[in-house]
């Protein structure tokens, strides 16, 4: 996988286990039926924190691109 593959599902990974207190070394490949119960109030701040994440990471690249120019 690419590097930034590997950071968006390492933030995703970051994500789960503090929304959902999903443990990511309990997700197994070899389990693919694994199921979380999550409740709507996490479901929400999971989305937050994402989109909280893509905003930072939109700024951290708009940022760098005006000084290099």
């Amino acid at each position: 996988m690419s590097v930034i593959t590997d950071e968006r599902l390492s933030t995703l990974s970051q994500i789960a286990t503090d929304c959902f207190d999903v443990d990511t070394y309990a997700l197994n490949p070899e389990l693919p039926d694994l199921r979380v119960p999550v409740r709507p109030a996490d479901i929400v701040r999971a989305l937050e924190n994402a989109y909280d994440m893509g905003l930072i990471a939109g700024y951290h690249l708009t940022r760098s691109r005006r000084v290099r120019s």
